[in-house]
């Protein structure tokens, strides 16, 4: 008989046989587990760790083992990073050989999106896997990918059934169920929990400006705005950099993070790097990971991501604001149109200030393409 078939007959009863004790206690297990599921991705509060400890509480329940776990991808990091744990009394066990587990079991579902069965009865002559069991102390246990939007997530692994039986496949089908339910939870919370996050910085978006436009120090309004972005967007360190009106060169008036050393020493022409391509296109852009960028000039040698965009006044960029990241494809599409944003409130307060009023190559505000301000 099915688990649905069971859960069907507990709601719904059939003439002709009585349920079994245990077929009650597993429907009773399912419709608690799938209640705790509904929880999870209803969330409205964007409460990832709530969501993923719900799910890992609901797959302990409905498959009725010992301990579940919810490990999730983390960007610059090997192994899988532990979210969520239901029971686990002997957790402990499952750190010590966590590198052994990753590459006989976690490795192989990240790489091929497929769930496995690992068992004592299954594993036939596999030593490796059969001498993990026994370091474990367990009987066998499942694993199931947790699928993201783009790729697998993470997984959701779950050991030693409360009856001592051996997992069989259809535990790992019901178990690739609660998986995709966690995918769907975990998007779902991170969405809102974007959404959140971009109204917060709204907000201090607006804050920012009304304290940028009160200052008049040109000195402290570069610092000032470094300071703001940087911590506006979460950022390791960033720059304010201006296009020197002489030269045409790019140089740092502002830094955070970066030491003063960087500041005085680094000088880029329009084009080079990626400062330079932003100054020279007028195009904000959003590097994941700036190893894989050719046009990435290190200043330092920490920084894994970085997104820059130009401060303009009316067609001509003045100046290009950089943030960086240690960890990689830290910043989203969302943070660099909030940049974005928080340029045109710098540009607003450097010609305020009369900034770019000393520079030969800024245009009078409205004079160009009949434009004011900021494009």
């Amino acid at each position: 008989m099915s688990f649905l078939s069971i859960l069907a007959e507990a709601l719904f009863g059939k003439k002709g046989r009585a349920l079994l004790p245990s077929e009650v206690a597993l429907a009773s297990a399912l419709t608690a587990g799938l209640y705790e599921i509904s929880e999870a991705m209803s969330t409205g509060t964007g409460d990832v760790q709530g969501s993923l400890d719900l799910i890992a509480s609901a797959t302990a329940s409905v498959l009725r083992v010992e301990r579940c776990v919810v490990l999730l991808k983390t960007p610059g990091e090997d192994l899988l990073s532990v979210r969520a744990i239901a029971g686990m009394p002997r957790g402990h066990q499952f750190e010590k050989y966590r590198q052994e587990i990753h590459d006989s079991v976690f490795a192989q579902v990240l790489s091929s999106g497929e769930g496995m069965v690992i068992s004592e009865s299954q594993v036939g002559g596999d030593r490796k896997l059969l001498r993990l069991l026994r370091r474990l102390d367990i009987k066998g246990f499942i694993a199931a990918p947790i699928r993201g939007p783009k790729d697998v997530a993470g997984v959701l692994a779950a050991a030693s059934p409360l009856d001592g039986r051996y997992p069989s496949d259809t535990d790992l089908k019901l178990l690739s169920v609660m998986a995709n339910f966690a995918g769907v939870a975990l998007e779902n919370a991170q969405l809102v929990a974007r959404l959140d996050r971009k109204a917060l910085k709204l907000q201090a978006l607006f804050s920012i400006s009304k304290a940028l436009n009160e200052e008049s120090d040109p000195a402290v309004l570069f610092q000032r705005m470094v300071d703001c972005g940087t911590e506006l967007m979460g950022a390791s360190s960033g720059s304010m950099i201006l296009v020197d009106g002489e030269s045409g060169d790019l140089r740092i008036v502002a830094e955070q993070g970066l030491g003063g050393a960087v500041k005085e020493q680094v000088r880029l022409r329009i084009g080079e790097g990626i400062t330079g391509w932003v100054a020279r296109e007028g195009t904000a852009l959003l590097v994941p990971d700036v190893r894989q960028d050719p046009r990435y000039v290190e200043a330092n040698p920490r920084v894994r991501a970085e997104m820059a965009v130009p401060i303009k006044w009316g067609n001509e960029v003045v100046g290009v604001l950089n943030l960086d990241h240690h960890v990689v494809d830290r910043f989203s599409v969302e943070d660099l149109e909030l940049l974005e944003a928080f340029a045109n409130v710098a540009a607003v307060a450097l010609r305020n200030a009369d900034v770019l009023g000393r520079c030969p190559r800024c245009p009078e505000p409205g004079l160009e393409d009949g434009k004011a301000g900021p494009s």
